[in-house]
């Protein structure tokens, strides 16, 4: 069954494209990917993301439970704020990259992707239910992903638009900060957060969803309609835009963010002790603490010792020509791997991408080609993000 959003009704009455994605029905676009991804880029765009899945965790073993089922150290941050962390199989391989909000009084709140929510819920309450065959364990999960309505706020004009709505300066905040928030009498959780490589916020209001899978908890979404409006509104001034997955898909791409499904992934592989993708293979080791003990450690372990085999690289086109998913990169002559994820560049004007391939070639400064339509094009491997960041993302200098 197609999934829908809080505010899909206003989606469809206002953008020109819908359509599923990760099972959901979604905004794709409202008048051009090109025009909303710019907005971002020059001054500030709203996306609605409430597709993406919550999961709340709430006792007195949340945090070790937590420690164990996450790479990260999610004891670090004090409430309100998150932890970017990886929850991976047995054999090492990413089900999911996460962002786990500590938020006081053991309660934990989990925002993880679209298409990996339901079966990380069911990850963890089995993993609880095999626990508590042997120990009673102080711990509820609560699925809440239909219940929360999540919207983006990015781009150099975001902080103007959180002065005007909310009264604070997201740029006092460190990344992942939240604060509770009112606006016009409904309280949210608001975090410095994105996914764009743009300075912005992202809010999480729970209300009711017209659509959402339990009937008896149905209900008009006047809380989320309201707040979106609002934004929207105060935002005209600084040429805010609402923007589809589409910008949000070539934004993340720009700054060199990869996607769950494309970059990171399990493909579950039960006849090997090492699974596909790792964080070692998809560049996300930043994100594991080795000092403690958790899931799928002891794969990576063996992986650091053995050589990952292939890793990512990111990439940018010197001839004419756009990759795509699944196109066959080569060097030297002969295949050395292929494109995961690869777009026109809305703000360069050229084809970028990201792409799995040996490891020996998994750096910056290297020449390879790339086939498209079955030809060999040339491109040039670099280091993320595709943008000069001075002039464009989170560090811009002003």
């Amino acid at each position: 069954m197609v999934k829908r959003v809080h505010l899909f009704d206003w989606h469809r009455e206002h953008a020109k494209k819908v359509e599923e994605f990760a099972g959901w029905e979604m905004p794709i676009w409202y008048s051009s990917i090109k025009e909303e991804h710019l907005a971002v880029r020059n001054a500030v765009g709203i996306f609605d993301t409430s597709h993406m899945g919550e999961i709340l965790f709430r006792g007195k073993d949340a945090l070790k439970f937590l420690q164990y089922v996450t790479t990260n150290d999610v004891s670090k941050p004090p409430a309100i704020s998150g932890t970017y962390t990886l929850v991976l199989n047995e054999r090492g391989a990413i089900k999911d990259e996460t962002l786990i909000f500590n938020m006081g009084n053991d309660e934990y709140l989990m925002i993880c992707d679209s298409d990996a929510f339901e079966k990380l819920y069911a990850w963890f309450t089995y993993l609880k239910g095999t626990v508590e065959q042997f120990s009673k364990l102080d711990l509820e999960i609560e699925l809440k992903t239909y219940d929360i309505a999540m919207f983006a706020v990015q781009g150099p004009k975001a902080r103007d638009l959180a002065k005007d709505l909310f009264g604070i300066d997201i740029n006092e905040m460190w990344w992942f900060q939240a604060r509770w928030v009112e606006l016009d009498g409904i309280k949210m959780l608001l975090s410095r957060s994105g996914y764009t490589g743009e300075n912005g916020f992202e809010v999480y209001i729970e209300d009711a969803n017209p659509y959402h899978p339990d009937e008896s908890k149905r209900g008009k979404p006047e809380k989320a309609l309201h707040v979106w409006e609002r934004i929207l509104e105060a935002g005209e001034k600084y040429g805010i835009r609402p923007a589809g997955l589409g910008a949000r898909d070539t934004l993340r791409l720009e700054a060199g963010y990869t996607l769950y499904g494309n970059e990171t992934k399990e493909l579950q592989l039960l006849s090997t002790d090492i699974d596909e993708v790792t964080p070692l293979q998809a560049n996300l080791d930043f994100a594991i603490f080795w000092d403690k003990e958790f899931i799928g450690k002891d794969a990576l372990l063996k992986q650091r010792e053995r050589g990952l085999g292939r890793k990512l690289v990111h990439f940018k086109m010197t001839d004419r020509g756009i990759p795509r998913e699944g196109y066959k990169v080569y060097a030297d002559g002969e295949v050395i791997g292929e494109v995961t994820s690869g777009t026109s560049s809305p703000l360069l004007g050229i084809g970028i991408g990201i792409a799995f391939v040996k490891e020996e070639y998994a750096k910056p400064g290297l020449e390879i080609e790339v086939e498209i339509r079955g030809k060999p094009k040339k491109a040039v491997t670099v280091a993320p993000p595709f943008y000069d960041p001075k002039k464009y993302g989170l560090f811009r200098e002003e």
